[in-house]
């Protein structure tokens, strides 16, 4: 896959037998041993891709995390937070099962086996120490990254189950990218949805508070209407 960052090609090994369900609205890996993977290989792209998003993830959640801590608590980061570790392990779970390499293996939190990813984490988070409206364009940073890394990802793969978990952290990110777009407009998100299962929306102020289902978020006005709106995340099963 082309990606904003070079990788490392990893070599492929025997299936590890696992699994993925999603319940309440958040990411659990399972024992599933009955249940076959697509595939006895993966090539070493698509590998290589496993290995880089496993890495990916991680830093994002790192850098939330560190810069919520920073903002005291500041959202969207400390919600973010939370979906992108969600993130992490759905990846976690498909090295095991393709029998990749983890590169998060020993790695204490912003330390990164990828040293592109490592430079990037550095400069974005100096960048973010400048102020907090400084933070929201790091994540804007972030997850348009991520979105491009993803779809290059869903390119490369032919496993069905790889796809199916890129796409529900292709689904998280652009509603994340939503979420810091609207925090650089002055627009703070208090939940936003991760892309792993249903979720629910209010918006309060000015409007119907109709709207796609990424969280809660303040609107414009402060005494509107108030409504609600349901929307659906994709459920991952294997």
């Amino acid at each position: 896959m082309t990606t904003n960052f070079s990788k490392n090609i990893l070599r492929t090994v025997a299936i590890s037998m696992g699994g993925l369900a999603v319940a309440a609205g958040a990411w659990t890996a399972v024992a599933s041993p009955a249940m076959p993977s697509d595939t006895t290989t993966i090539s070493s792209a698509v590998a290589a891709d496993l290995a880089f998003s496993r890495d990916e993830e991680r830093m994002a959640r790192d850098l939330y995390a560190t810069i919520a801590a920073q903002y005291n608590n500041a959202v969207p980061f400390s919600t973010i937070t939370t979906s992108e570790q969600r993130h992490f392990d759905a990846v976690g779970v498909l090295l095991t099962r393709y029998g990749v390499t983890d590169p998060a293996t020993g790695k204490t939190a912003g330390v990164y086996a990828n040293a592109d990813i490592q430079k990037l984490y550095d400069s974005l988070l100096a960048q973010a120490k400048v102020s907090l409206t400084e933070a929201y364009k790091v994540g804007v940073t972030v997850e348009t990254r991520d979105i491009a890394d993803l779809k290059d990802a869903i390119s490369t793969a032919t496993q069905a189950d790889i796809d199916r978990v890129y796409a529900n952290l292709l689904s998280g990110s652009e509603m994340h990218l939503q979420a810091f777009t609207d925090a650089t407009n002055g627009l703070v998100s208090t939940h936003v949805g991760d892309g792993t299962g249903a979720m629910n929306r209010v918006n309060a102020g000015a409007g119907n508070g109709a709207g796609p289902a990424n969280g809660t978020r303040a609107g414009l006005g402060g005494n509107g209407p108030r409504g609600n709106g349901n929307g659906t995340g994709i459920c991952v099963t294997q």
